[in-house]
C-alpha cells in the first residue's frame, strides 16, 4: 500500500489495465497525469521524481524502453536510478530490452542491489504480460525471463531442421485467453480446457542454459536486390560500432527499395565525424547490409504508446526528392568520397600531367562502386525514369569501365524523368468531370456517363510486327501510303499499312526514338542516338546522306512549310540548333539555346518566318529562320518536354506545357504567358488542339498526364476584349500513367474520337465533345508511343515494349 505507480500509459494499450488494476488490487497510490504533459519528458521527471523533499517519488514505473531514453541518460543516472532515488521496480517491455552498454550509462552496477530493474515481456492476445526476468549484472545477456504464472507456456517453432538457431516464440495458456473474432472463430477445434498457443511474431535464441533471449522480428527480414537481409542483425552489427549510449534501428524504405540506417548520439556530431563513423560501420559490414542513407539524430520519436515510431521516423529520414544528378553525385562524395575536379580546364590539365583519371574522369567502378551499387543507385533514379530501358541503359553505363562519370551524369541530364518522384504518388481522382476507365461511370461531377454494354465502336486486331527490342518512338505515315517508325533494336521499318508486309528496312548505328520526317515519296529524315540525322529512301532502305549533329536526337526534324529548309534540335553540347538546306542538306545557321538539351520539335510560326523552341532548361524561344537571331526568350521554371503548338489558325497564341503540369498560353509577340492551367502531375505528352466548326471562338486541347488521366481544356481563341483563359471539359482516368500524345480520329457517322495509350499497355477510345468511353483493351507491354491513325483505312498503328508495332481496325 505504500507504493506509489505512475500511471503513464495510454488507455489504448494494454498495460494501462496493469497500472490501473495494480493499484486498485493492492491499495497503492496512482500517480495520474495530463496526456499533454507527458509530451514533455522535463517535466514527467519533476512530476514523478521531484526535487522537493515534501513531495514523494513514484516507487512503480512501467515504460517502454524508447520511452525511458527520453529522459536522458544524465537525468536516468541522477534522478531516476540514483541510490537516493524513490524507485524500487522499473519494468521495461514492449521493446528490446536495452543492451548492456547503455544500461552501464544508466546506472552504477550497485543500483541493482536496491532496485529491480526488470525485461517484462508479453502479447496482447495473452492479457499482456507473461514473462518476466530480473536483472542481477549488466554484463550478460538480457533474456525474456520465465513464466509469471503456473499456467502460462511457451513453444518455440523451427521453420526447418536445420536452421535451430532461430525459432519463432508461441504463448499459450489454458486460461488467459483473449477472444480474437477472425481466429478463433475459424478455429473451433480447440476446446475450452485445451491451451491455446499465440505467435507473438518475434525469433527468439535458446541458449545452452536453456534461458531465452530475444531475436528479432519475424518480419524484419526483406530481400534487397536479390538477398534476403534481417533488420535486427544489421542493427546489432552496427551498434558494436558505435560508442556507449549510442543506438541505431534500422528502416526499410519499400517503394524506394532502400535501407536507411538511424543512429541516436548523445551529441551533436560534425560533418567529418559522421563521415568517419559512417565509413568505419561500412567496413565491418557485407555489401547487401550496407545502408543507403545514414541519419544523425539525437532524439528517436515515440508513438502514442511509447514505442519507437518507425513510420514517422521513417517520414523525417525520406531523402526531399533529388535530381537524378544529384542522387548519383551525393552517392560519390558520400559513400566513394569522388568528388570532381574544379572544371573541365583542369581536369584536361591532369589528365595531361598525371595520363591517369581522377575525379569524374573516372569509370563508376574505378571510383569504387560495385554491382550492388550500381543496382541501388539505379533503383533509386529508375523511380524518376519514364522508360525503363533508360534505367537499363544507366546500369550498363555505370558498369562500363570505359564509361567516365562525367558522361553518365550528362545522360541523366537529358534523360526523360519525372518531376519530384510522381512514380511514388498515387493520385486521388478530383470529383470534378472525371471518368474512370475501368467502369465508364463518372465521378460527381453532373457528366453522366453510363458503362456501355454493348459498344458501337469495335476494334479489330490485323497484324503486328516484331521489331526485336521496344518501340518508343511515334509512329508516322506518308500520304496514307505507307508507315515508318524505328526502334531501340536501331532497326527503321517502312511497312505497307493494309497488310504490314515490309517495304524496306534500314539498320543504324543506335537506337532510335525520333519520329520520321518525309520530305517527299522517295525521301525521309530521322535521328539517331549516334547524334547523326539520317536521309533515307523509305521504299528501297538505301541512306542517301548522312549529317552529323553532335549530340542524340530524339525530337522530330522539322521541314519548313515551303520545304527549302531542315532545323533540327538535339542533345549537343555546342550547338544543340541546326538549321540545313534541304536540297543540299549544307550548314545554314547553328545555334546554342538555353543551358540544356531539346527533346521537344520546333514550332514554325506561318508567315513569319520564325520558330519557337522549347528547351529542357524551361527556357521558350522564338528565333528567326533566315539566320537563327533571337527575337525574343522566356523562361519557365520547369522543363519543356511537350512540342509547343499554335491554339488555333489565327497565330496570335501558342500553347506549351511544363513537365511540372503547367499548360501555358503564350503570346507569339513577345512570349509572355497570358492563361495557365495546372493538372495534377507530370506532363511529358505533347499537346494536340482542335477547332470544331460548332464551337466558334474556343479550341480545345487534349493531352496526357503521369496522374493518369487524359484532359481536354477548353480555350477562349476570339474574344478580343477578354484575356484568354482555359477550363476543364472534362479529363478520364486511364488507370495509369499517360506519357504518349493523344490522337485524334474522325470517323463517318461517329464523329471526332480521341484514341490514348497508357503506360500499363491500355489503349482507349473515348468521345471528344465529352469523354464518354468508346472502346478499351489492353496490349501486352507498356506503351510510350504515340499512335498513328488513316483515316482511310481506321487503322491506328501503335508501338509497343512487347518489342511489336501493332495494327487495329475499327
Amino acid at each position: 500500500m505504500a507504493d506509489i505507480i505512475f500511471l503513464g500509459t495510454p488507455c489504448t494499450f494494454d498495460p494501462f489495465v496493469v497500472e490501473l488494476f495494480l493499484a486498485l488490487q493492492t491499495g497503492a497510490a496512482l500517480l495520474v497525469s495530463q496526456h499533454t504533459m507527458r509530451e514533455a519528458p522535463s517535466k514527467v521527471l519533476s512530476a514523478l521524481f521531484p526535487t522537493s523533499v515534501n513531495t514523494t517519488g513514484i516507487t512503480i514505473l512501467q515504460m517502454t524502453p524508447s520511452l525511458f531514453r527520453q529522459f536522458g541518460a544524465n537525468a536516468i543516472r541522477e534522478r531516476i536510478l540514483s541510490n537516493s532515488s524513490t524507485l524500487r521496480v522499473l519494468l521495461l517491455g514492449g521493446e528490446p530490452f536495452p543492451s548492456s552498454a547503455e544500461l552501464i550509462t544508466w546506472m552504477d552496477p550497485r543500483v541493482l542491489l536496491q532496485k529491480h530493474i526488470c525485461n517484462i515481456y508479453g502479447i496482447t492476445e495473452v492479457s499482456c504480460w507473461s514473462l518476466l526476468h530480473i536483472l542481477h549484472s549488466l554484463q550478460t545477456q538480457m533474456p525474456l525471463g520465465t513464466p509469471i504464472d503456473d499456467e502460462t507456456v511457451i513453444r518455440i517453432q523451427y521453420q526447418t531442421d536445420r536452421n535451430m538457431e532461430h525459432g519463432e516464440l508461441f504463448i499459450g495458456s489454458a486460461t488467459r485467453r483473449c477472444y480474437i473474432p477472425e481466429i478463433d472463430d475459424v478455429e473451433k477445434a480447440n476446446e475450452d480446457s485445451a491451451i491455446c498457443f499465440r505467435s507473438t511474431g518475434d525469433l527468439v535464441i535458446r541458449l545452452e542454459d536453456g534461458t531465452i533471449c530475444y531475436g528479432e522480428r519475424a518480419n524484419d527480414v526483406v530481400k534487397r536486390a536479390g538477398n534476403r537481409i534481417s533488420l535486427g542483425l544489421i542493427t546489432r552489427k552496427i551498434e558494436k560500432c558505435l560508442p556507449s549510449g549510442e543506438l541505431s534501428t534500422c528502416l526499410w524504405l519499400e517503394e524506394l527499395q532502400k535501407l536507411i540506417c538511424c543512429i541516436r548520439t548523445l551529441e551533436i556530431k560534425t560533418k567529418v565525424q559522421q563521415r568517419a563513423q559512417t565509413f568505419d560501420i561500412l567496413s565491418k559490414l557485407l555489401n547487401a547490409e550496407q545502408p543507403d542513407r545514414f541519419i544523425y539524430q539525437q532524439h528517436f520519436p515515440c508513438n502514442v504508446h511509447g514505442k519507437l515510431d518507425k513510420e514517422l521516423l521513417l517520414k523525417e529520414c525520406i531523402p526531399l526528392a533529388q535530381p537524378a544528378q544529384e542522387i548519383l553525385k551525393s552517392f560519390l562524395h558520400d559513400r566513394l568520397e569522388c568528388v570532381d575536379v574544379s572544371n573541365e580546364r583542369m581536369a584536361k590539365k591532369q589528365r595531361l600531367e598525371h595520363s591517369q583519371p581522377c575525379g569524374f574522369d573516372l569509370s563508376f567502378r574505378q571510383a569504387g562502386g560495385t554491382s550492388f551499387h550500381a543496382i541501388t543507385i539505379c533503383r533509386e533514379i529508375g523511380l524518376q525514369m519514364c522508360i525503363d530501358d533508360e534505367q537499363r541503359h544507366l546500369f550498363e553505363m555505370l558498369l562500363d569501365e570505359n564509361v567516365p562519370l562525367r558522361t553518365v551524369l550528362r545522360f541523366l541530364d537529358t534523360a526523360k524523368l519525372v518531376a519530384n518522384n510522381t512514380k511514388l504518388k498515387p493520385v486521388e481522382p478530383l470529383p470534378t468531370k472525371t471518368v474512370n476507365c475501368a467502369t465508364g461511370i463518372s465521378g460527381s461531377c453532373g457528366l453522366t456517363i453510363t458503362r456501355i454494354e454493348q459498344p458501337e465502336i469495335k476494334f479489330q486486331f490485323h497484324w503486328k510486327v516484331n521489331f526485336s527490342k521496344c518501340i518508343d518512338s511515334p509512329v508516322s505515315q506518308y500520304e496514307e501510303r505507307y508507315i515508318c517508325v524505328g526502334a531501340h533494336s536501331q532497326i527503321l521499318r517502312t511497312l505497307d499499312p493494309q497488310t504490314g508486309i515490309e517495304l524496306s528496312n534500314v539498320k543504324l548505328p543506335d537506337r532510335i526514338e525520333c519520329k520520321v520526317t518525309f520530305l517527299s515519296e522517295q525521301l525521309a529524315m530521322v535521328g539517331c542516338y549516334d547524334g547523326c540525322l539520317y536521309g533515307f529512301n523509305p521504299l528501297t532502305g538505301d541512306i542517301v546522306w548522312r549529317v552529323e549533329i553532335g549530340g542524340m536526337i530524339k525530337a522530330q526534324p522539322l521541314l519548313t512549310a515551303d520545304g527549302s529548309r531542315i532545323v533540327v534540335c538535339s542533345y549537343a553540347e555546342d550547338y544543340n540548333v541546326y538549321c540545313l538546306s534541304a536540297e543540299r542538306q549544307e550548314v545554314l545557321w547553328c545555334m546554342r539555346i538555353g543551358e540544356k538539351a531539346i527533346f521537344a520539335r520546333p514550332l514554325e510560326l506561318p508567315n513569319e518566318q520564325s520558330l519557337v523552341i522549347c528547351t529542357l532548361d524551361g527556357g521558350y524561344t522564338r528565333v528567326a529562320l533566315t539566320d537563327g537571331s533571337v527575337e525574343w526568350a522566356q523562361k519557365c521554371k520547369e522543363p519543356l518536354f511537350a512540342t509547343p503548338v499554335l491554339l488555333d489558325s489565327k497565330p496570335s497564341h501558342f500553347l506549351c506545357a511544363e513537365v511540372a503540369g503547367r499548360v501555358h498560353a503564350c503570346h507569339v509577340g513577345n512570349g509572355k504567358i497570358m492563361a495557365t492551367y495546372t493538372a495534377e502531375g507530370n506532363i511529358f505528352s505533347s499537346l494536340v488542339v482542335k477547332t470544331p466548326p460548332t464551337q466558334m471562338g474556343y479550341s480545345f486541347v487534349v493531352f496526357g498526364c503521369i496522374d493518369r488521366h487524359v484532359y481536354c481544356l477548353r480555350c477562349n481563341t476570339e474574344r478580343a476584349r477578354q484575356p484568354v483563359y482555359f477550363e476543364l471539359q472534362w479529363k478520364v482516368d486511364m488507370g495509369a500513367p499517360i506519357y504518349a500524345t493523344p490522337t485524334l480520329l474522325t470517323i463517318q457517322l461517329i464523329g471526332h474520337l480521341v484514341w490514348s495509350s497508357a503506360t500499363d499497355g491500355r489503349v482507349v477510345l473515348m468521345n471528344f465533345h465529352n469523354g464518354q468511353i468508346q472502346w478499351s483493351a489492353k496490349l501486352p507491354g507498356e506503351i510510350f508511343s504515340t499512335s498513328c491513325y488513316i483515316e482511310s483505312l481506321r487503322r491506328v498503328y501503335v508501338g509497343c515494349r512487347d518489342n511489336y508495332l501493332y495494327c487495329l481496325g475499327v
